[in-house]
């Protein structure tokens, strides 16, 4: 093999098909890129962990066409330090790179080795803008699980369902869910999920793809392909029944604030410094009257903060409202959501909490499990409230199947932040994918 390439377009490729590489391979060939160059000018560079692969391409100047695997990190760091262009030849296994000041030689495995994920019979075809995808992952992937005791959870979950999809998120506390429309129908429903680390890799990559650009996405049995120009993110899927997210969202409530986003997020921050280290609990009194929010922590030994923003309640009720919610939850919230206002929808100060932004590009909701609050938590505070509960400790691991089920019982008994999904979601049949579609899906 020998060609000759612009430093820039080689570093590119490289950079994208090195997020595929584990930091400890399990076998040595798996340390490496392989690089593939054919007679029509076409270089590709692919990187794999078995679990992800990740093929890119580039244009270049072929001279003999060939293929060879070379240290994935040497050989990054390498190109990443010289300019202009740039000569490869490989003899064997051995890789001579020329530069404009000099040359090295780098010593790979053999090409042959090299595994590639297997591709499903019959797939389904699915057409999504970049952008689109990028939101989604953006607005879900926080959200996953980081306990691969419960595996499934550490993805991302997907439904499609004639013509509308969802990807959703949650690690038993926190739930994040983004719908959207798509302009064809499928015949029978869909649903898949796919591993949050994957999803982590391909967010950087959608993150410099054009705008306009689309996702061409084909979904097999036990896996699936992400198809960008000149980009291919190949992951296998996860096996398990996921939650059933939308059961446990509320319909209707019975509160609803509308405030701007960065000046609650602004706040959020300034009463987190006196917030309990392990705990890390605000209370927030929604104030109807005054139409603002009024933000309470406190530390014990240190002291305690007070904070206020401005607010436009929507409700049919005249008393104020308090809910104790994790303060690092709702910041990470509200750095997910990219729109200047958002909407808050509560009910009793024991049950789920929805944010939602004002508009944006898909339909975004975050879901955050409330914490029950100690009586005089607001010591600067005159003003009573309704809602005297102890402080909560740490998040539980004991788990409900049912929202309602865990707010209704935290009024009778010292309980955690409830949590909202049901025990051993790992087990059970593995996540199979619908029977094909008898209409393809145009770009949404």
């Amino acid at each position: 093999m020998k060609l000759t390439i612009e430093q820039s377009k080689l570093a590119e490729i490289l950079e994208t098909a090195y997020l595929a590489i584990s930091p400890k391979p399990t076998d040595p060939i798996l340390g490496n890129i392989l690089l593939i160059a054919n007679e029509d000018g076409i270089v590709a560079a692919t990187g794999t962990n078995l679990n992800l692969t990740i093929h890119t391409t580039t244009t270049a100047n072929v001279e003999t066409s060939g293929q060879v695997a070379l240290p994935a990190k040497l050989l990054t760091d390498t190109i990443n330090n010289v300019r202009g262009e740039i000569t490869l030849e490989v003899e064997n296994q051995a890789c001579i790179i020329t530069h404009n000041s000099g040359k090295c030689r780098l010593i790979g495995g053999k090409p042959d080795e090299f595994p590639t994920l297997p591709k499903g019979e019959n797939p389904i075809e699915v057409n999504l803008s970049a952008k689109k995808l990028q939101a989604a992952l953006e607005g879900t992937l926080y959200c996953t699980n980081g306990d691969e005791t419960k595996l499934v959870l550490t993805g991302v979950n997907f439904k499609i369902d004639t013509n509308k999809w969802q990807a959703a998120s949650t690690n038993g506390h926190k739930l994040a869910l983004v719908t959207g429309t798509l302009d064809s129908e499928y015949s029978d429903p869909i649903d898949f999920t796919v591993p949050g680390k994957s999803l982590g890799e391909l967010n950087k990559i959608l993150s410099q793809s054009a705008d306009t650009s689309v996702c061409n996405i084909l979904l097999s049995n036990k896996t699936i392909e992400f198809s960008l120009p000149n980009t291919k993110v190949i992951s296998r899927l996860l096996e398990g029944e996921y939650p059933k997210i939308n059961s446990l969202i509320p319909r209707t409530f019975e509160y609803e604030f509308t405030l701007e986003r960065k000046g609650f997020e602004s706040a959020l921050k300034r009463v987190s410094y006196l917030a309990e280290r392990k705990q890390k609990v605000v209370k927030i009194l929604w104030e109807l009257e005054a139409t603002q929010a009024t933000l309470y922590t406190e530390a014990t030994d240190i002291g305690d903060a007070v904070d206020s923003v401005l607010m436009k309640p929507a409700t049919n009720h005249s008393e104020n409202i308090s809910i104790g919610l994790n303060i690092d939850y709702l910041i990470e919230g509200l750095k997910h959501i990219s729109t200047d206002e958002i909407v808050v929808r509560c009910n009793k100060p024991t049950q789920p909490v929805i944010i939602c932004p004002m508009g944006g590009l898909l339909n975004q909701l975050y879901l955050v499990m409330p914490v029950e609050i100690k009586q005089g938590f607001e010591k600067v505070n005159n003003q009573s409230t309704k809602t005297e509960a102890r402080t909560q400790p740490e998040p539980s691991t004991e788990e409900v199947t049912d929202v309602a089920q865990a707010t209704d019982d935290s009024e009778n008994s010292e309980t955690e932040i409830p949590s909202l999904v049901a025990k051993d979601t790992t087990k059970g049949k593995s996540t199979s994918r619908s029977s094909r579609t008898k209409k393809e899906v145009a770009t949404a």
